[in-house]
Parts: structure tokens; C-alpha cells; sequence
């Protein structure tokens, strides 16, 4: 399956900036803010899907400690918008933005449930349903850590650092993903 058209939500973040960067060259849609707020249906940022082959929905709350409020709108509601707007223009294959954060005891992350990786877990099942239902593929990537500017990196993000490259490498393998379901990779390491 071709990638076609590649809509990117949350194209100005980290991420999607140098998401945009790597895929120069390539037919981008690129979505943020400015376009419209996910959290509300809006035909006319949902619009912009017409024609794409593919969704890489990077539009989130990122903060681990995001308050309830904001982690329920920027991650939970915009995704199901996103998720419903991929199906009224037959979006043939949805890569998501996880997190280290959905697996947080395993990476002893908090001592607890946050309401971040809360909204994470829940937008993976959101995401293996429409995968399912539609039998399309989908992707959910488990980000570590990036911030290629940053210069002191907190020793516990350290074990789960991506850098460009490899952000790059993770996010052209989701492209390659073919099979009519979801999976769940993690994306970390330095290439």
C-alpha cells in the first residue's frame, strides 16, 4: 500500500517539524492549531484529509503531568475527531503518536496512573478499533523522549532518547506497515 498524501496533525511541533524535514519531498498536508482546534469536528479542517492515503495524527497534550481537562480535549477527543474524519475520507492507513508513557511501570516512569499516559492507553485502543472495523492498517508508535535541542536531558528520559535519525527510521517503517491491523512499536534509540 502507497503512502500517498501523508496528513500530519500537530505538524508544528517537535516531532512534526522534523517529521516535515526528513519527509521533504514527499505530498505532506501539513495540520496544526492554526487550521483548526481536533478537539472540535470541524468539516473544515477535517476537509484537508480529502485525497490523502495516510494520517500521522502527532497533535497531543505532550506533558507527562497534563492535567485531567487537558489530556481528556488535545488527546482523547481530538483523537476520535481525527478518527472519524479518517473515516469519512477513506484514510487508508493512521499512524498515532503514543508514548513510552502507555507502558509507564514498565519504564518507571511515575509511581502511578497518570492522566497522560491514561489518555495514551486509550488512544491506543481507539486506534487498534478503527484499525480493526475498517481492517486498514495502523500504527501506534511509542515515542521516547525527543527534543533534539535539548542540551541537558533529564537522566530519566535518557533510556528512552530518539534522536532525528531515528525518529526518521521508526517513522518510515510505520509508512511500510501493509497488514490490515494495528501494531504497537516503540520508537527510541539513536541511529
Amino acid at each position: 500500500m502507497e503512502a500517498g498524501r501523508i496528513v500530519v496533525t500537530g505538524a508544528r511541533g517537535r516531532i512534526g517539524r522534523a517529521l516535515a524535514g526528513h519527509w521533504r519531498g514527499r505530498d505532506l498536508v501539513l495540520l496544526d492549531r492554526e487550521e483548526g482546534d481536533l478537539a472540535r469536528y470541524d468539516p473544515a479542517w477535517a476537509g484537508r484529509l480529502a485525497g490523502a492515503g495516510t494520517l500521522v495524527h502527532l497533535a497531543a497534550d505532550p506533558d507527562p503531568a497534563s492535567a485531567f481537562a487537558s489530556a481528556a480535549k488535545a488527546n482523547t477527543e481530538a483523537l476520535l475527531n481525527v478518527l472519524q474524519a479518517c473515516d469519512e475520507h477513506g484514510i487508508g492507513r493512521l499512524v498515532y503518536a503514543s508514548s513510552v508513557w502507555a507502558d509507564f511501570a514498565a519504564w518507571r516512569l511515575a509511581p502511578r496512573m497518570t492522566w497522560y499516559a491514561a489518555s495514551k492507553i486509550a488512544g491506543e485502543a481507539l486506534v487498534v478499533a478503527w484499525a480493526d472495523q475498517n481492517a486498514r492498517p495502523a500504527v501506534c508508535l511509542r515515542f521516547g523522549y525527543f527534543d533534539p535541542a535539548a542540551v541537558d536531558v533529564p537522566p530519566e528520559a535518557e533510556t528512552h532518547r530518539l534522536n532525528e535519525a531515528a525518529l526518521g527510521f521508526h517513522l518510515d517503517a510505520a509508512l511500510a506497515w501493509s497488514e490490515p491491523r494495528c501494531t504497537i512499536r516503540y520508537a527510541m534509540g539513536k541511529l
